[in-house]
């Protein structure tokens, strides 16, 4: 782990942010139905690495006909339907250049609120002459430290409209507002807070999370993306300190995945999430320490 980048400042709790900031690159909005007249945002997800995005699950979820999987942790949901119906992640590249990423398959985690969407590899651009150029976090698979400060970030009163001009193109204008949210680590769940609400690795905070943010980053102070945007008690910082909740992300590393990995490595198989970390296609944090807990925990047959 490197030095503290920023300690975040408290005094700024909750605010928008300009929408052309940097972090609409890695930061990305949801999209259910976008080549269809009536398009509309779902949430936030983040990038993992190139054509690999991260979101809550629930937020996949709350779109009708996605059901949960049922046979077991690394099984593919029924996310056809929402692939078919143009569910699409939404980047803003400097300039602005929008970039259309279309998802061509989800992986839900069935113990945890996480999943793995994949995208295309030839996304909508308003200028397809640019190269895309991925920038992709450093990931800490683990929670902070009680008493360190987060940063979230996610959109919120997400709202997508189509249009079509005089010469028949098609336009899809997006409204929203990208939110910032600091606060402090108050508990850490290591494998669940509680059996029925959030029975999955979580850690509290003293950040607001509105609705539409789910899926966004939560960033420690080490400049990492240490989990993701999952849950809140609602209206709880009208009458105090907000409380919220962050899903871990170290058990994304137990998914299985079927996308190419590139030219160096064999096509068209099925391999575990944590080949991107030990590979370092995904940049960990503190890669050895992934490992060696991975192969303590959950397969003492991984090659550290």
């Amino acid at each position: 782990m490197g030095p503290r980048l920023s300690t975040f400042p408290l005094e700024r709790p909750f605010e928008e942010l300009e929408p052309t900031t940097p972090l609409s690159e890695v930061v990305l909005r949801l999209v259910v139905d976008f080549y269809s007249d009536a398009p509309f945002v779902i949430g936030t997800a983040t990038i993992l690495c190139g054509h690999l995005l991260v979101t809550a699950k629930h937020v996949l979820l709350s779109v009708p006909g996605i059901e949960v999987p049922h046979n077991g942790d690394t099984a593919r949901s029924a996310v056809d339907r929402s692939v078919h119906r143009g569910l699409v992640a939404v980047q803003v590249l400097p300039g602005p250049e929008y970039v259309i990423w279309d998802v061509v398959s989800a992986i839900l985690h069935r113990g945890s609120d996480l999943a793995l969407l994949r995208t295309s590899s030839n996304p909508g651009m308003s200028h397809p002459e640019s190269a895309v150029v991925w920038r992709t976090p450093i990931v800490n698979p683990f929670a902070p430290q009680v008493g360190e400060r987060v940063a979230a970030f996610g959109y919120r009163r997400g709202q997508a409209r189509a249009t079509r001009k005089a010469t028949g193109v098609r336009h899809v204008a997006m409204n929203d507002e990208l939110m910032s949210s600091i606060g402090v680590v108050r508990e850490v769940h290591e494998w669940r807070r509680d059996s029925a609400m959030l029975p999955f690795p979580c850690y509290q905070v003293s950040a607001r999370f509105d609705s539409g943010m789910s899926g966004g980053p939560v960033i420690d102070e080490y400049g990492s993306l240490c989990g993701l945007v999952c849950a809140s008690v609602e209206g709880a910082y009208q009458f105090g300190e907000p409380i919220s909740f962050a899903t871990m992300l170290w058990p994304i590393f137990t998914l299985m995945i079927d996308g190419d990995r590139g030219d160096d490595y064999p096509r068209g198989v099925v391999y575990p999430a944590i080949e991107l970390a030990r590979d370092g296609q995904i940049h960990i944090a503190d890669r050895s320490r992934l490992m060696a807990w991975f192969k303590a925990h959950i397969d003492p047959n991984v090659d550290a």
